[in-house]
């Protein structure tokens, strides 16, 4: 018996020879939670987690994914497509939750977002969470940080305001700022700057302009995209240590603990994400040093899905996340803040806590906390403009007919909205009259291949595709080419073009994007405010009078260049400084529709085609949502209010 034990026990022994170390155990034992982070941020994330689910031990398995890794990708699209995952917490960066809550609509598996605070993903899918909830981010958009910043740099006593960001075309951190940083600074009275950087030069191009006496009355908002963006930009400013200072904040991307020591510059200011006071001093308690930015909202992620988990286990409800929209439609007491998501949109709370941090002498200092409440990222200007009426009213000839030109200068499916837009302008002008004859038409038509054919500017609208007749593919014209075309200059390549005279009224319709200091894009080219001035001078004789309305950021810039052109008006959908907004949203192609300013300027000429263009302007100021739309050159065109819409619609 005893040899036969040493046997069993020898054998025993050789099957575990060369085998590895047995796999840590998971976090807890109950439905697996995806908790998304870049790895460096690992080690202090797992003592929160731990600390956040004390009460609640074994009722989550944490799996913790790296968000820079390079399997990202497919861990997330292994993550949502698995039902035995409850939940997913993080990412962290909005680049990211664009992929995970995208893959996340299938199965609906919730996706709590402690630090997500692009107004853009928030506005997109808001939308998709008007039927099934599933995106919870748990601080509200940027654009509550940028009132919090303004608010700040008025009480400072600052007279001028700049900011300085990335082009939020190519980073989604820096669209948020830039598209509501500037609207918000209008309506507080300011008129903006913001410049943006690629270099360190850039940087140092912009602050060159502001060491000077009078710099106290300037308020800089600088918005790094990264932290090395960060340490450029304080090198630069240390570099002028000893010289006058402008009044210097940055965005909540700047309050990272690992800068400590490593800023020469400042003093530096700004506001992140904070916390009720009890938790500061829970936080100190435990870890020694101060609370980051973000990390209250991980807490509130872990223990809400706890206490999700908790309810289905208990039969209070099927899923997790059916729990967790039962919990936020009621009062959460997390330790961000107590949260309460409620009304339209519900993706974020009614409330957030900001702390105010400061930067100074080579540490963070938390200066105090402030609560915000959200009213949603719908901004309406909060008035309109008064328009002086010229000295005189212009003479001109009696009125003979009409032509119209609508082009669309940008292309593929992220850009859907301004082919569509344009298509919809065309049919809008069918409706009064106008034909194949008396109007032109410029889009590259490359979505409708994508689409089967059917373009629409409302998810359930009609096909505004259907009928167009295309007189020409943006891709076969230069900006030359559509110059001449405006002109009224018969070429090879432009055979199709106004034919008018001093009796025609010419509406001109332009739908792309637009860059700072008076430049509109055209497919891949430019046209800059030089061109236009030239373009429509020359184009003179073609018309009687013009109305120009365009659809781009930072349209005013051109309104504005365009100033003593005679018979000249133009609707913009944009001061100088701001972007556009686009408006509807598609979940079923992921993409914009549609543009808000096009959007009601359709209706309000559909509604009422005899309305006045100063009335016409009232509308379009009321109704456009995140930007200050404009009339520009009134006092060379004419009594804007005597003058209608209607001499625009077809004899």
């Amino acid at each position: 018996m005893r040899r036969l034990a040493i046997i069993w026990f020898l054998l025993l022994l050789a099957s575990c020879a060369g085998k590895e170390a047995p796999a840590p155990e998971p976090e807890g034992q109950g439905p697996k939670v995806a908790m998304i982070f870049p790895q460096a941020e690992w080690e202090t994330l797992k003592p929160l987690a731990a600390w956040a689910l004390e009460s609640s031990k074994g009722i989550l398995e944490l799996e913790w994914i790296d968000e820079n890794g390079a399997d990202f990708q497919a861990r997330v699209k292994a993550v949502t497509h698995d039902n035995s995952y409850a939940a997913i917490i993080g990412p962290e960066y909005s680049s990211s939750a664009r992929q995970v809550a995208q893959q996340s609509l299938s199965y609906r598996i919730p996706v709590l977002l402690p630090m997500v605070t692009a107004t853009e993903f928030q506005r997109i899918y808001s939308e998709s969470n008007k039927t099934d909830p599933n995106i919870f981010c748990l601080a509200q958009s940027d654009l509550s940080q940028c009132e919090v910043v303004l608010n700040k740099i008025r009480q400072d006593g600052c007279n001028y305001v700049i900011i300085l960001s990335r082009d939020g075309k190519k980073d989604d951190y820096s669209a948020s700022f830039q598209q509501y940083f500037p609207f918000i600074a209008v309506e507080m009275g300011y008129i903006p700057f913001s410049p943006i950087y690629e270099t360190p030069a850039d940087i140092e191009f912009t602050l060159h302009y502001l060491f000077i006496p009078e710099a106290p009355e300037y308020a800089l908002f600088f918005v790094p995209s990264s932290l090395q963006d960060m340490l450029d930009f304080d090198q630069v400013v240390a570099s002028h240590k000893g010289e006058p200072m402008p009044h210097i904040y940055c965005s909540d991307l700047a309050h990272d603990p690992s800068l400590e020591g490593k800023l020469q510059g400042g003093p530096y200011e700004g506001f992140s994400l904070g916390a009720r006071d009890s938790f500061y001093a829970s936080w100190k308690s435990r870890f020694g040093n101060d609370l980051p930015g973000g990390y209250a909202q991980v807490y509130d992620c872990l223990t809400l899905v706890a206490d999700a988990a908790s309810r289905v286990e208990k039969g209070a409800a099927k899923s997790v996340r059916e729990a967790l929209v039962s919990i936020l439609n009621g009062t959460y007491p997390g330790v961000s803040n107590y949260l309460h998501f409620a009304g339209n949109p519900w993706i974020a709370p009614e409330e957030t806590i900001y702390q105010n941090w400061r930067y100074q002498d080579g540490k963070f200092t938390i200066k105090g906390t402030l609560p915000h409440q959200d009213e949603g990222w719908d901004l309406i200007p909060s008035s309109v403009e008064e328009y002086e009426e010229p000295l005189f009213e212009p003479e001109y000839e009696a009125q003979t007919g009409n032509f119209a030109v609508v082009v669309a200068t940008s292309t593929g499916m992220k850009n859907y909205r301004h082919q569509a837009d344009a298509l919809a302008m065309y049919q809008t002008l069918k409706t009064y009259g106008y034909t194949d004859d008396n109007m032109i038409l410029i889009i590259e038509d490359d979505i409708a291949a994508q689409t089967g054919g059917v373009v629409k500017v409302l998810p359930d609208g009609e096909n505004v595709r259907a009928g167009a007749v295309i007189d020409y593919r943006l891709s076969d014209l230069t900006p030359e080419d559509f110059a001449n075309i405006v002109d009224g200059i018969v070429t090879e390549k432009t055979p199709t073009v106004v034919r008018g005279g001093k009796g025609t009224n010419v509406l001109l319709f332009w739908s792309g994007h637009g860059s700072r200091n008076e430049i509109l894009q055209w497919g891949s080219d430019t046209i800059d405010s030089d061109a236009i001035v030239a373009m429509l001078e020359k184009a003179e004789p073609n018309y009687r009078k013009m109305l120009v309305v365009l659809e781009t950021c930072y349209s005013g810039s051109i309104g504005e260049a365009c100033f003593t052109l005679p018979g000249v008006l133009l609707l913009c959908a944009a001061m100088p400084g701001e972007t556009s907004m686009a408006d509807v949203y598609d979940d079923a192609i992921g993409t914009y529709l549609s543009n808000g300013f096009t959007r009601a300027f359709r209706d309000a000429i559909t509604a009422y085609p005899n309305i006045s263009l100063y009335d016409l302007y009232v509308s379009l100021a009321k109704r456009t949502t995140g930007s200050h739309a404009g009339i520009y050159n009134g006092l060379f065109y004419g009594s804007v209010y005597r003058n209608t819409f209607e001499e625009y619609l077809v004899l």
